[in-house]
């Protein structure tokens, strides 16, 4: 069974690039342009079940990835605890710091290496205990 992941990213071609490396490996991917699409996705719907690990980039033309991981732990319920991977030009220590305090389960910066990506998703939802 593939698992789905929820891609909140603006960059279009970095979304593209990851969704395609992703998917070759198995993984279903939406794609949320921006946060409020983003944190609409999160909710379940016939069509697209809940996601099984977040990619959040942190700088949204919207809203701050960190304030939308926030919203993902104040939601309540099982949306509350799916893992949140952020991925992100922030590369600066504090910035990590903030990210991992706020509930993320995992912080890339960017550039990265889509190897590693892959390799730290697979490892969160290893972790992960439903």
């Amino acid at each position: 069974m593939s698992q789905n992941l929820l891609m909140i990213e603006d960059d279009a071609r970095l979304a593209k690039m990851v969704m395609e490396y992703l998917g070759q490996s198995g993984f279903v991917i939406n794609h949320a342009g921006d946060a409020q699409s983003g944190l609409a996705a999160l909710r379940p719907t016939i069509a697209t079940p809940a996601p099984d690990l977040v990619i959040l980039d942190l700088m949204l033309p919207d809203m701050d990835g960190l304030e939308v991981c926030r919203r993902i732990r104040a939601m309540g319920g099982p949306i509350a605890q799916v893992p949140v991977l952020m991925l992100t030009a922030k590369g600066d220590p504090m910035d990590r710091i903030i990210g991992l305090e706020l509930g993320a389960d995992d912080y890339l910066p960017k550039p990265f290496e889509p190897r590693e990506l892959l390799a730290r998703i697979r490892a969160v939802l290893r972790r992960r205990v439903d």
